[in-house]
């Protein structure tokens, strides 16, 4: 872990007006130790092995008072649960709708896009909420998505041979955790 990140963040954090609670620690230490994109209920996992005496609504509060704060973000990338990841990296998200990898973007990618929907529909883009759907250039020629296919995880089906970014973060939390958190495969 980067323990210049983890002070960066929470000094970000006291600057937005939020107090630094033992919670609020825990789940910034979490999410600077996951290194990418994880789900709620894998940062209450994280956390409560570290923290026990801090309940799960207790981090769903947390994550909801550090979005707020503008610390942290979450994101749909796909059909799967919501991820979070921390704000001090801005980016967006492509996923490939074949093989499910997911491709971090620098920001002002869509800054042209924002502009001419402000100008000609006075619509304010939020690009970060939402992955962009398409193909990786490895799936670009790969013709139409299979049944079934159009995930942002890998299917069971899939050879292993692409590393896709949301796996290997969880990866990272469950070998943090010590194993696969309960009713994952």
């Amino acid at each position: 872990m980067d323990p210049g990140r983890l002070d960066r963040i929470l000094d970000r954090l006291r600057e937005n007006g939020g107090r630094i609670t033992t919670a609020r620690r825990a789940l910034v230490t979490a999410l600077v130790e996951a290194q990418g994109h994880v789900t709620a209920d894998d940062l209450a996992e994280l956390v409560q092995r570290s923290h026990p005496d801090v309940h799960r609504s207790t981090i769903y509060r947390t994550l909801d008072a550090l979005e707020d704060l503008d610390v942290v973000d979450h994101v749909h990338l796909g059909h799967g649960r919501a991820v979070y990841h921390l704000l001090d990296d801005p980016h967006q998200h492509l996923v490939c709708e074949v093989c499910g990898a997911v491709i971090e973007v620098p920001d002002h990618l869509f800054a042209p896009l924002a502009a001419r929907l402000a100008e000609g529909y006075g619509f304010t883009l939020r690009p970060n909420h939402f992955a962009v759907l398409g193909r990786c250039a490895s799936c670009a020629g790969a013709g139409p998505v299979p049944a079934g296919r159009r995930s942002s995880r890998r299917s069971e089906g899939d050879d292993g041979e692409r590393a896709v970014e949301e796996e290997k973060a969880r990866d990272a939390v469950e070998q943090r955790l010590g194993g696969r958190p309960p009713g994952r495969r």
